[in-house]
């Protein structure tokens, strides 16, 4: 990147946030910190106000406006593809506004630009989900607006667990998308704890005045790893034939996979940590006699009872007909 690029690429980075520190323009332009000063000052010598210092960070002085940023056809594709997953992954509200946006951005190209965006728009696809289609309105808007204010949040939400709909207050930590859904991570005052809830299950929201202090919960990442994951992963290790070590593919990342080798009868040896064993057993009898169960004998002993369950269910009306 030469230097007037930087210099329009540092100018549109400040104006992206309130206050930008120094390590973080040395590390987005890969620069050190006295070309981020001399950079600085060329700025503040054309008639940009920046404040702040190295120390605390340097701001632009509200009001100053850049003029409308035109965008190449590169990054319009990128734009592009994350319209695509937003059209499979959010609700009816945040979709409308993204399209509004992306209006936004096409009438900013160059013609030749906008042609090429419309020939790739029709050649790019997200293949649907299996899943059930999600709801027309899952409160991501009102659920983002509230994290980003630290307002509390009053709420409906159903429970598919026991089929019940309560009413509670909930503090609002993150969002996440995982397993196909939206999924807002919250201290619900109702059950004093931390709770995952599926933006796809709220019936109603409303934004109340008082404000949260987030600081006082632990990382709402933190115990989302922690509620997937578990907390008492043991290591695990089996023997599979070549093909099922094919077939596995990205599948075994999911189940605490460690690392694997191959050994001399062509065969492979993988290590997990899985965090329960007994749902690990399941998924490892999908692969019936491919797979060896070397350790832990726990785990050994809880497929060996899944394996007996699975012979008496099926062979009654076997045995039954002889």
């Amino acid at each position: 990147m030469n230097r007037i690029d930087r210099l329009n690429a540092l100018l549109i980075h400040l104006q992206s946030k309130p206050r930008v520190i120094l390590s973080e323009l040395e590390d987005r332009f890969n620069i050190g910190r006295r070309t981020v000063f001399r950079d600085i000052r060329s700025l503040i010598d054309a008639g940009v106000p920046i404040g702040g210092d190295a120390g605390e960070g340097y701001f632009i002085v509200e009001g100053y406006h850049l003029p409308p940023v035109v965008f190449n056809k590169e990054e319009a594709s990128a734009i592009l593809i994350g319209a695509k997953f937003v059209e499979r992954s959010a609700d009816s509200h945040t979709i409308s506004e993204y399209e509004k946006a992306m209006y936004k951005i096409k009438a900013v190209l160059k013609y030749s630009d906008k042609e090429f965006l419309d020939n790739l728009d029709d050649r790019i696809a997200i293949r649907p989900s299996p899943a059930p289609q999600k709801s027309a309105d899952s409160h991501i808007a009102e659920i983002q607006q509230a994290i980003a204010t630290n307002r509390l949040i009053s709420m409906t939400y159903y429970s598919q667990y026991n089929d019940s709909t309560t009413s509670r207050e909930v503090e609002p930590l993150g969002m996440v998308f995982y397993s196909g859904r939206w999924h807002l991570i919250a201290y619900c005052r109702l059950r004093n704890d931390l709770r995952d809830f599926r933006t796809d299950r709220i019936q109603k929201v409303k934004i109340l005045a008082e404000v949260i202090d987030p600081s006082r919960h632990p990382n709402y990442l933190d115990f989302l790893n922690e509620a997937l994951l578990g907390t008492d992963a043991k290591e695990a290790t089996i023997i599979c034939s070549a093909m099922v070590g094919r077939f596995m593919g990205e599948q075994k990342y999911y189940q605490g996979f460690v690392e694997e080798k191959k050994i001399e009868d062509g065969r492979y040896e993988m290590k997990f940590t899985p965090p329960y064993y007994d749902y690990f057993a399941r998924w490892l009898m999908m692969y019936g006699k491919e797979i060896e169960i070397v350790s832990p004998s726990e785990l050994q002993g809880i497929a060996a009872t899944l394996a007996k369950e699975l012979l008496d269910h099926h062979s009654v009306p076997f045995f039954a007909d002889k």
